[in-house]
């Protein structure tokens, strides 16, 4: 993905450690893309499960990489990467099963007619259509209509005909668990829109 977004993935169940282009990463369960504040939660949440962030940040991934070891998480890690280009070669060196992806408030590039409202190419979708267990879901959020309508055209045109719409529209938030750009929507009362859609 590749504007501003950041990938948290649910993958695995296994605790290990692997080699990806030179970076030691901790096998995931959870994946989805945004602000590391929300993975911080879900991986203190569900200890069981595994979390890792891809950003295009980097800046910010070294600082979510220096909470994730201040705080000693081992069910937590970031890597600075384009999502759409490197989901596929990341996710399917991984043991386990990937059971979540999220994709949250992606910021549109208002400057180029052709980025505007496409957040996730046909790429990405593909490869997360391919890998997905079955009854896996896949959660998107923006607080800009256009830009979740746009992701799930994407998603359901993509995917393979192997994805359906689980919730829809005003869904409330199904983990608990809030971003910190959600929280930011939310204080000045504005809506975030929201879908769920689910592997068959």
């Amino acid at each position: 993905v590749e504007v501003n977004l950041n990938m948290f993935c649910s993958c695995m169940k296994h605790r290990v450690c692997k080699q990806i282009s030179g970076t030691k990463i901790v096998t995931p369960k959870t994946w989805s893309l945004r602000n590391g504040l929300f993975l911080f939660q879900m991986a203190r949440n569900w200890e069981g499960l595994n979390f890792l962030g891809l950003e295009m940040n980097e800046k910010l991934v070294v600082r979510c990489l220096q909470d994730v070891a201040s705080a000693g998480k081992r069910n937590l890690y970031f890597l600075s990467t384009n999502a759409t280009s490197t989901f596929r070669s990341i996710v399917s060196s991984y043991p386990g099963q990937l059971t979540l992806v999220s994709i949250q408030c992606p910021n549109p590039d208002f400057n180029k007619e052709q980025n505007r409202w496409r957040m996730v190419r046909r790429m990405l979708v593909e490869a997360v259509a391919d890998l997905l267990q079955v009854n896996g879901k896949i959660y998107l959020q923006s607080d800009v209509e256009s830009v979740l309508l746009g992701m799930k055209e994407q998603f359901i045109s993509h995917g393979k005909g192997q994805l359906v719409v689980d919730s829809d529209g005003r869904m409330e938030n199904p983990f608990g668990v809030v971003s910190d750009w959600e929280r930011h929507v939310l204080a000045r009362g504005a809506p975030m829109y929201r879908t769920m859609l689910r592997k068959v």
